[in-house]
């Protein structure tokens, strides 16, 4: 049971952003040439994310004032990583971006593996919802890579590994159950700290025309479209 599930959250984590990362490899000339509109993409499908995703599931997790707090820890450890490693240069967005996901994906693994072992349809039904979001999440990722002159291998790639962490937290997830899914609310919140910080610093800044605010709320449309 435990291979399954763990099988099953590699599917979802590594073919749902994979193919995401493959649809913006197929707009890579057009990513160069219209910058400004898929950054904007880019940063407004991570905002909405961060807005009607994580930071519901982590209030829920935790509650309010514990995640708030880890939202602002999360945004302020990015920083300070970003400053001390310096992630710097053309693709830094895109790597800090990818530390962000990985760290959203992996208690995304731990809520499939857990829910799993209760409820089986319901933690198919789950993993099911999560492997379209991560579709739009490696998009985005890709996208932040090939703006800043990635090759569309690199790109394909960063996305996959993004989503190899739900894999290794349907595992322990599915593993050691309740033990660990009571840390979720809190990874949640840090992962949602560090994405936001992400969008603000990096991607918004750098789309600096009317193209990023259509880009921005065409994001958000299809985040809300895949959530329904």
């Amino acid at each position: 049971m435990i291979l399954k599930i763990t099988l099953i959250g590699l599917i979802v984590g590594v073919i749902g952003t994979g193919l995401g990362g493959i649809l913006a490899v197929l707009f890579n000339e057009k990513a160069s040439k219209y910058m400004s509109f898929f950054m904007g993409l880019s940063g407004g499908i991570m905002l909405s994310l961060v807005m009607f995703d994580l930071i519901e599931e982590a209030i829920e997790g935790i509650g309010i004032v514990y995640a708030v707090i880890l939202i602002f820890l999360g945004a302020l450890a990015t920083k300070i990583l970003k400053e001390k490693v310096k992630i710097n240069g053309e693709n830094a967005s895109g790597y800090l971006m990818l530390t962000s996901i990985i760290m959203h994906n992996l208690p995304e693994g731990l809520a499939i593996g857990t829910t799993f072992l209760a409820e089986p349809k319901r933690g198919i039904a789950m993993a099911a919802t999560i492997g379209m979001h991560n579709l739009p999440e490696g998009l985005a990722l890709a996208i932040g890579f090939i703006c800043n002159k990635a090759s569309g291998k690199r790109a394909i790639i960063m996305s996959m590994i993004a989503g190899l962490p739900i894999a290794i937290g349907c595992f322990i997830g599915s593993s050691f159950g309740e033990i660990f899914s009571a840390i979720t609310g809190v990874l949640l919140s840090i992962a949602a700290g560090m994405m936001m910080y992400v969008v603000m610093d990096e991607m918004i800044p750098e789309s600096k025309s009317l193209y990023t605010i259509i880009g921005v709320m065409l994001g958000i449309v299809i985040v809300k479209s895949i959530a329904q």
